[in-house]
């Protein structure tokens, strides 16, 4: 009978425990198990804001400027006569005696040609009386004159004969420019009206041709609504 000494018997527990902790970690020569590769995580994404989001200030073009108001012509008919009612005054009475020649017009002879054309005046919408006999003196009638403030010219000639808005302005001692409008202070616009159609000037408003039944508008300022369509046909003119 073997007897083992203190020490021997310690020896053996710690080689006994060795090996049973070998064995529990697989560690034989023989274990090929492929480890464990853990792939890096990506990084994380930021948060986006919540709420509401201001969009930057986008330039925008400015406001057009707005075009003149249209002008257009009053559904019904209005009788030439009754402009006298509804004009301002606003020029002196047209004196002259004498028979002078003003800007190729004359005292006229006879009324063989007789035609009748029309000058309307407006100042912020409302119509001036045209003077009334401007041509119409001590000494003559012109070939070109106003019975009334109505704007009517009357045109009076032995033979036919073109005339223009500049040579009544030449008779009546007015004139057009950029800065003055008949002694108005401009700017204005100028329009022509004929067989009910608007036509806007862009010459020289002294060189229109007076014709029959044909209109000529000045407007100084702010436009009337609606201009007057008047009854040439039942005027007597």
């Amino acid at each position: 009978m073997y007897f083992l000494t203190r020490s021997t018997a310690l020896s053996i527990a710690m080689a006994v425990a060795a090996l049973s902790t070998l064995a529990a970690c697989g560690g034989s020569d023989n274990d090929h198990s492929s480890p464990v590769v853990v792939s890096p995580q990506p990084p994380a994404q930021p948060i986006p804001p919540t709420g509401p989001q201001t969009p930057p200030n986008t330039p925008t073009d400015p406001a057009p400027t707005p075009e003149p108001n249209e002008i257009k012509l009053e559904p019904g008919y209005t009788a030439i006569s009754a402009t006298t009612g509804f004009s301002q005054p606003n020029w002196p009475a047209w004196r002259y005696t004498g028979t002078a020649t003003f800007g190729g017009v004359g005292c006229a002879r006879n009324e063989n040609y007789h035609i009748h054309s029309l000058l309307t005046v407006y100042r912020n919408g409302q119509r001036l009386a045209i003077p009334d006999s401007i041509g119409r003196g001590g000494g003559c009638t012109y070939e070109m004159h106003t019975h009334d403030g109505s704007g009517v010219l009357h045109i009076e000639t032995d033979v036919p004969k073109t005339f223009t808005l500049g040579q009544f302005l030449a008779l009546w001692g007015q004139n057009i420019s950029a800065t003055s409008i008949l002694g108005l202070t401009g700017p204005a616009r100028y329009y022509v009206i004929e067989n009910e159609k608007i036509t806007q000037l862009a010459g020289n408003p002294a060189d229109v041709v007076l014709a029959g039944h044909k209109e000529i508008v000045i407007i100084v300022g702010t436009p009337p609504a609606a201009l007057p369509r008047y009854d040439w046909a039942n005027s007597g003119l």
